[in-house]
């Protein structure tokens, strides 16, 4: 049984950028932030797979390794960037549980076309030239059995870093898809997965967190680095305070009195979204959040 699998069972069973060059440093030995409570078994025949939205964040710093450095410009130095990781993970998850969940994929920024750049172009030298803080782009809407959809839209060699990272307006982007689809007899929720800092609007990265989560969206967030000078680790705290995500949330976030929550502190708190350092982490918690939401997804 494969690792995402193994896990998968497991967590569906259990009651329990800166734009670029910001990233160096060491490595994360184990994951940091909120653990997953998968909560009870859902009653076979009352379960309606959810949709889960990955927004992946397209920035050209991701063709990086997760410790800030660059790798080689060859096959093995591809397989190392954290683009190659992120999609490769994205699509070993999707593989997995896609009859279980409706999975879907927004990147952000939207890549118009010839002005983005492929991983190998970034990592010798050449930067992206769009114009920066667009939106996002919905690439595979949520469905079920969307593997071979996602897997066509990603591909690691071809598919185009970008520059500015936009988290607010990949999360607009988010929100009116899922609003489009939205259906009372389903639960919605997104992952945001981003390795560095929204360089375009802060503030509407929050906005639009708590909009996702007053449609009843909650939002998982994820910073993918272990340089630990990459993600804003207090906005991402914020975020999943705003996406009802964050753990001992009643203690952790505090209530502007509208329902629109933020980080109790943080700055000097815990760590309250998950903090990714390599792919083996990454994966475990793409699988465990999957694997939190997905239905009957036990044999």
């Amino acid at each position: 049984m494969s690792v995402v699998m193994a896990l998968a069972l497991a967590a569906c069973g259990s009651t329990s950028s800166g734009d670029d060059d910001a990233n160096t440093g060491g490595t994360v030995d184990a994951p940091v932030g909120p653990q997953i409570d998968a909560g009870p078994i859902v009653d076979a025949g009352n379960c309606q797979p959810p949709d889960m939205m990955f927004v992946l964040d397209r920035t050209m710093s991701m063709h990086r390794r997760p410790d800030g450095t660059v790798p080689a410009a060859n096959a093995a130095g591809f397989m190392e960037s954290k683009w190659f990781i992120a999609i490769t993970t994205i699509e070993t998850v999707v593989a997995a549980l896609d009859a279980t969940v409706r999975f879907g994929l927004t990147l952000f920024p939207i890549d118009r076309g010839g002005v983005c750049v492929t991983l190998e172009e970034r990592i010798t030298g050449t930067t992206a030239t769009n114009v920066q803080c667009e939106e996002g782009e919905e690439v595979v809407p949520p469905n079920l059995n969307t593997s071979s959809d996602i897997a066509l839209a990603l591909d690691p060699l071809t598919t185009r870093l970008c520059r500015s990272t936009p988290i607010g307006a990949g999360l607009g982007t988010a929100l009116t898809e899922l609003a489009a689809i939205s259906n009372p007899i389903r639960e919605q929720f997104a992952t945001l997965i981003t390795d560095g800092q929204d360089t375009c609007d802060e503030a509407l990265s929050l906005s639009n967190t708590q909009a996702l989560a007053a449609a009843g969206v909650n939002v998982y967030v994820i910073g993918f680095d272990a340089s630990g000078t990459g993600v804003d680790g207090p906005h991402l705290n914020d975020l999943a305070c705003a996406g009802k995500t964050a753990p001992d949330h009643s203690t952790n976030c505090t209530d502007d009195g509208a329902g629109n929550f933020v980080a109790a502190d943080a700055t000097n708190g815990p760590t309250l979204y998950f903090d990714a350092g390599n792919a083996s982490q990454l994966e475990t918690t793409l699988t465990d959040i999957a694997g939190q939401i997905c239905c009957d997804c036990i044999e």
